[in-house]
């Protein structure tokens, strides 16, 4: 069946900027020489450095949620590891799961308790490829005692440790063979105390105050994850799936970055939704959607904001217009769609269209569309750019203005 684009919603799309944000925090862990070995990622308020943690599952997942989905590994971690604190509740959730373990150490805080429950979890995450820490240790505990077995490094808090504490803990770690960090570290004289009990990493002002970082702000709306969510819970069809994401381009753009980040990118890209549902499957979309509701679920709006609707018109408008153009080639329509989702997608504040490149795993033919306007893609996306203008799109498309 043909679609006429003249019956295409005839609604301007504005042309907006990124100016909303969310952020975090990242501070190095250095080693004797000052050189960064890792970052521990934190979680802070909106438009400062500084943190009021009440929720600490909220808190993680909001980290977690920033790094994978809004600035990406590569970017925020320069290939160093990165610390991410659990609590209870999140170190046995599933949610764990979109965490890729060789680009994260998983650091375990220090009012959880090492029941049998705990310690299982740890093992099992430690056979899956996590590395562990402990936080926040100031004396040699059974508690900590009981945890040396099971993680790989032991952050002690130098702020808290008595002077008197510090050999007998650091020489018990180092029976233990595990790593030693020392945190906190605020002046010369405690680097050079920490290393002369053989610690190996070192964090604290002393070397870098916590560096602010800020991630796009997701397109999303809470009634899209709630729908989303119900219908992962339930099953629901791939083709219903499928509907609901392409009413929510924000979600998509989301997907595509959590698809970079845990390395689930099909040979030659993506080139549609269906694509990249079927690369992730329908567990980690499901575990996706409620890291979001965890992380964002009361900054979010009710209802789609602007952007979401603009980048939603402008995808299915090129959708159809592939169709009339081509109406028995729906991978083109496909491809088209994603095209139209992806030249809206969020960046971070400072990037450019140009960042898509390493940023969503698409196929070259819709980056070379978004980027240079080239191939059929590159003709559907400037002829909904002319049509958005209140131009006539049929004249990109090398068919009569009739």
């Amino acid at each position: 069946m043909q679609h006429s684009i003249h019956s295409l919603s005839a609604m301007p799309m504005p042309g907006l900027r990124d100016a909303e944000v969310l952020h975090f925090g990242r501070q190095p862990i250095v080693d004797a020489a000052g050189a960064p070995q890792a970052y521990e990622l934190l979680y802070r308020e909106a438009g400062g450095n500084w943190a009021n943690v009440i929720d600490d599952t909220a808190a993680t997942a909001h980290v977690i949620a920033r790094t994978l989905g809004g600035t990406g590994l590569d970017w925020t971690l320069r290939k160093h590891a990165g610390f991410i604190n659990l609590g209870r509740q999140l170190l046995l959730d599933d949610l764990l799961l979109l965490v890729p373990p060789g680009h994260f150490v998983l650091e375990v805080l220090e009012n959880v308790p090492m029941d049998a429950c705990v310690l299982r979890r740890l093992a099992w995450l430690r056979m899956a490829g996590y590395r562990l820490a402990l936080d926040d240790v100031a004396t040699l505990t059974a508690h900590v005692r009981k945890a040396l077995p099971a993680v790989d490094f032991v952050k002690v808090d130098f702020r808290l440790a008595s002077r008197a504490e510090l050999p007998r803990l650091a020489d018990a770690v180092l029976r233990a063979d595990r790593l030693l960090i020392a945190e906190k570290i605020e002046g010369p004289e405690e680097f050079a105390l920490a290393q002369r009990l053989g610690f190996h990493l070192f964090q604290g002002y002393h070397f870098a105050r916590p560096e602010p970082l800020t991630a796009p702000l997701p397109h999303l709306d809470r009634g899209a994850l709630a729908r989303l969510q119900t219908l992962l819970q339930h099953g629901a069809h791939t083709d219903v799936l499928l509907a609901e994401l392409h009413a929510n381009p924000g979600i998509i753009a989301q997907l595509l970055r959590l698809s970079v980040a845990t390395g689930v990118q099909p040979c030659g890209g993506i080139a549609s939704v269906r694509a990249l549902l079927q690369a992730l499957g329908p567990d980690s979309v499901q575990r996706w959607v409620r890291l979001l509701q965890m992380s964002d679920g009361f900054r979010l709006p009710g209802e789609p904001s602007l952007r979401s609707q603009a980048a939603q018109r402008r995808a299915c408008f090129m959708a159809q217009a592939a169709r009339h153009v081509r109406p028995h080639d729906a991978a083109l329509a496909d491809a088209a769609f994603l095209t139209g989702v992806l030249s809206l997608a969020p960046l971070q504040p400072d990037g450019t269209r140009r960042d898509i490149q390493d940023t969503f795993p698409v196929t070259q033919a819709i980056r070379d569309a978004v980027l240079h306007g080239h191939g059929e893609l590159g003709a559907l996306l400037q002829a909904a750019e002319v049509y958005e203008r209140g131009g006539n799109p049929l004249t990109m498309l090398g068919m009569p203005a009739g």
